[in-house]
């Protein structure tokens, strides 16, 4: 990171700098000059001058030190810096066909409030809209923060989004084309970015874990409908048409048997999304005398297949039989993804990910018959909070961009 990059323009070596030292100190909360040089390699006059960036921009301040009783110090006392967390405020936004859910962070990430609001019936494009802003306004009342606090909000919809517009939305009637970007703006005064639920849902894995593998990462939503985000060296892969990882309309027949179409589940789904988990479930129950029949039929939720998982934990012969068929069919599906990018680690989300262990195991049972090196698969530690805290992440990427940009600084050179 020192000035021996060869091609980068000095331009871009102080915005590495500067990105390196503020995620050091953002991490550690507060530091010393000596700390920095040594977690970032930089010498101390380029610590310093990223510091005295960092300061100007309001990101940073410098402690003064503290009072040492009178102790007589030898030789110049130890600077120390200090992230200001407090100094703007990130909403993360997911809107979905059943619920919606902001978070809202400080600078650093850390939870304030989260608010989620269910959505009963289906709702047209501009009334999801309508709810959002509401949504949004009750979340940050909330945290105690005020609107012209915030410095960026992010959004994740279902659909294909490409450059903040949603094309398509399959899952809600009216959603594509909606002004929620412009409305947001106009209310809050910040940027707003809106990208795709998955590829947020990677974004704040990714984040979780610390930046993640350094190859490879997916992330393979599994509900009603089913769709994969993708990080590829650190980057989101989104594809010429903005349509990467739409694998729920991936189809497994030798022949299709018609056209693939956004008005209808696609194959994948058709077969091991939620609903196909809860028919086959049903199906299986009515021939059979099992447990899971009286689970079933006590639900107030159609699509809610915990029982199945319920059982199957607890060793019922028909519900791992159930587990088993809808392992096979995800892992079908799978297979082709995994052998054409060969990703580092797999995370699975969404509804149907709840089902644990026992819906894992039997899935990477399946997927080590259809692949010829298995990647790691890991259940989703984040649940239903991916979506918006990737939206948190989304927005404070924007933000450092904003911060960068004014301090004449720029990835760009």
């Amino acid at each position: 990171m020192e000035d021996t990059s060869s091609g980068s323009g000095p331009h871009v070596l102080r915005w590495l700098n500067a990105s390196a030292v503020l995620g050091v100190v953002r991490a550690a909360d507060q530091a010393t000059l000596s700390d920095l040089m040594e977690a970032t390699g930089l010498t101390r006059p380029t610590v310093a001058q990223a510091v005295a960036t960092l300061e100007r921009a309001g990101w940073i301040e410098i402690l003064r030190n503290e009072a040492d009783g009178g102790a007589r110090r030898i030789g110049r006392p130890a600077q120390r810096v200090r992230f200001r967390a407090e100094a703007g405020h990130l909403v993360g936004v997911d809107v979905g066909p059943h619920k919606t859910m902001a978070i809202v962070t400080d600078l650093a990430g850390t939870v304030l409030a989260q608010v989620r609001h269910e959505i009963d019936g289906v709702h047209q494009g501009g009334e999801l809209a309508t709810d959002v802003l509401a949504l949004t306004e009750s979340a940050l009342g909330e945290a105690g923060v005020a609107p012209e606090s915030v410095a960026a909000i992010g959004v994740g919809t279902p659909g294909v989004v490409a450059d903040g517009e949603v094309l398509m939305a399959p899952s809600i009637p009216g959603w594509a084309g909606n002004r929620l970007g412009a409305d947001l703006t106009t209310r809050f005064d910040c940027p707003v970015l809106i990208d795709n639920d998955v590829n947020l849902a990677v974004l704040a894995e990714n984040w979780h874990r610390r930046g993640g593998p350094e190859g490879t990462l997916a992330f393979v939503h599994w509900g009603a409908r089913l769709g994969a985000g993708l990080l590829i060296g650190g980057r989101l892969h989104r594809g010429h048409a903005a349509s990467a990882g739409e694998i729920g309309f991936l189809d497994l027949d030798e022949e299709p048997r018609e056209r693939l179409s956004t008005d209808r589940m696609g194959p994948l789904e058709s077969i091991a999304g939620a609903e196909a988990i809860a028919a086959l479930a049903e199906s299986v129950v009515r021939r059979r005398r099992t447990p899971l029949r009286e689970l079933l039929a006590a639900r107030t939720d159609p699509l809610d297949v915990s029982p199945i998982f319920h059982c199957a934990a607890e060793g019922d012969p028909v519900a791992l039989s159930i587990v088993d068929t809808v392992a096979a069919r995800f892992a079908r599906g799978l297979a082709p993804l995994f052998l054409l990018l060969d990703p580092d680690l797999v995370i699975i989300g969404g509804g149907v990910s709840r089902g644990g262990p026992v819906l894992l195991d039997a899935v990477e049972r399946h997927v080590r018959r259809r692949t010829l090196v298995p990647p790691r698969l890991e259940m989703s530690e984040l649940g239903d909070a991916a979506v918006a805290l990737g939206g948190v992440r989304l927005a404070l990427d924007r933000t450092e961009e904003t911060l960068f940009s004014a301090a004449g600084l720029s990835a760009e050179g």
